[in-house]
């Protein structure tokens, strides 16, 4: 057996679709069929059939696919012998917001890198959705999304409990104290993320929940620009706590009404971890 084959037939498993894996392998279609028909030549028996939607295994494709699991896992743990003394090395594709990267990732992923400085890491930006979206076509190995999420293929795990705030600068806080209010937030000049981010939908949500509408929202893309702004004067901002940091020079006050947020990270249920993305696993527990 190839385990290029292997491989080719694991990812055709996810996908349940041969153009899909063609796409993510890298490969044509017809090379994609011609790797799965030696597989079946080599095994003697028919390992995926035709649905309405695509593809998908048959039984003796399902026992395959399992056991494919494994064989590969044993085969990168192999590959990791050799290596030992010098640490672990490959590669760690990571999938999250602007935010997520910044705030909470950046720190973890330092001290991740002075650890394994053989791994080459990439980030990936995106929004929940995406984020899911990438992870469960293997162009992403972990992902970074707001809960709730609902997806049977992914495994999540929570990392962070968090709630929006308001941000002022310091000569614009309004007078008071104490939680702010939606209403009264909605009639003045606002400085918010896009309406794309997790963010942006939070406030959205909270705001028709009530009936309001806010007055005047100057949109912005992260949230460097977003403090920034507000720092100046040209409105309140809106951010999740764990944004916040002192430097910022920002005063913050807590929305009333505003509901706890949970951050996790997310993974295949069928694709073992790789030794990179264990260790980060690991950091993060």
């Amino acid at each position: 057996m190839d385990i290029n084959q292997l491989e080719t037939f694991l990812v055709v498993c996810e996908e349940r679709n041969l153009s899909r894996a063609a796409v993510r392998l890298f490969l044509t279609q017809p090379a994609v069929t011609r790797q799965i028909q030696n597989l079946e030549a080599a095994l003697g028996c028919r390992l995926l059939e035709r649905t309405p939607r695509g593809v998908a295994p048959t039984v003796q494709g399902e026992e395959l696919r399992a056991r494919g699991v494994r064989i590969l896992e044993e085969l990168r743990s192999l590959r990791e012998i050799g290596k030992g003394s010098e640490g672990i090395s490959g590669e760690l594709n990571v999938a999250c917001s602007d935010t997520v990267a910044c705030h909470f990732l950046a720190p973890i992923l330092g001290r991740f890198a002075q650890e394994c400085p053989r791994v080459r890491i990439h980030l990936e930006n995106s929004v929940t959705p995406g984020i899911v979206n990438l992870v469960e076509r293997g162009a992403c190995e972990l992902g970074f999304v707001l809960l709730p999420v609902r997806n049977s293929r992914l495994e999540i795990h929570p990392v962070l409990n968090y709630h929006h705030v308001a941000v002022f600068a310091p000569h614009e806080e309004p007078d008071g104290g104490g939680p702010m209010e939606l209403a009264t937030m909605c009639a003045m000049p606002l400085v918010l993320l896009t309406r794309d981010t997790a963010t942006r939908r939070a406030f959205d949500e909270m705001v028709a929940s009530k009936g309001l509408m806010p007055a005047r929202v100057l949109d912005v893309g992260n949230v460097s620009a977003q403090k920034a702004l507000v720092r100046v004067g040209l409105g309140a901002g809106i951010l999740p706590d764990y944004a916040i940091e002192p430097r910022d020079g920002l005063t913050t006050r807590p929305i009333q009404g505003a509901h706890t947020k949970t951050l996790a990270f997310c993974h295949l249920r069928t694709r073992p971890l790789s030794p990179p993305a264990a260790r980060l696993v690991e950091m993060l527990s």
